[in-house]
């Protein structure tokens, strides 16, 4: 069985051949085999001229698509650059509400810490006033003598007697008598009480 298909490769090897020789012993034949070569060639080349010119037209459609793809992404970048300005604008004027909100509120402390001073002050003031009213009100019932305090350059007051009901005005200029003579003045005028 080998035997017969190399038989059939031979045989049509040889009939091929066969053929090739009476194809090259018409001189015809030579001719249409020039001819077809020639043919071949001229395909071949306008096979070769039609692929540079579709290369170069889709070199051309590349260049023209990534120039197209470059304004595309720049066009979204711009838009995206234009969203990110718009959000960071947002965001630098939502900071900037904030400074000032918490600027108010440190006013707002400031002038709530100087209320809450005030307040204490004046309740110490307060307290102190009626510290001395009270000292004052002790002094008079035990000395019968109320002390004018308003004006520090001279000692005066009144003295009182509740049980006649009488008021009597006394003072005395600092720079005219000594400490020692002042005292001696007001422990005489409390005695005669």
């Amino acid at each position: 069985m080998g035997n017969g298909s190399e038989n059939f490769d031979i045989e049509d090897l040889m009939s091929y051949g066969d053929d090739l020789i009476n194809l090259l012993d018409v001189k015809n034949g030579f001719d249409v085999i020039s001819q077809s070569f020639e043919q071949l060639k001229a395909l071949n080349s306008a096979c070769d001229e039609d692929f540079s010119e579709i290369h170069g037209s889709i070199h051309d459609c590349k260049k023209k698509l990534d120039v197209c793809k470059k304004k595309t992404e720049e066009a979204y970048s711009d838009v995206a650059a234009e969203d990110e300005i718009e959000r960071l604008q947002k965001e630098l004027d939502e900071e900037m509400e904030l400074e000032l909100v918490a600027d108010e509120l440190n006013d707002l402390n400031a002038q709530l810490t100087s209320i809450d001073e005030h307040k204490q002050s004046t309740k110490r003031k307060e307290r102190d006033d009626l510290r001395t009213v009270k000292k004052l009100s002790m002094y008079a019932s035990v000395t019968k003598v109320i002390p004018d305090i308003d004006d520090p350059s001279k000692i005066s007051g009144y003295m009182v007697d509740r049980e006649t009901r009488v008021i009597e005005k006394f003072q005395f200029e600092t720079n005219k008598m000594t400490a020692y003579e002042t005292c001696n003045s007001i422990w005489s005028i409390i005695n005669k009480q």
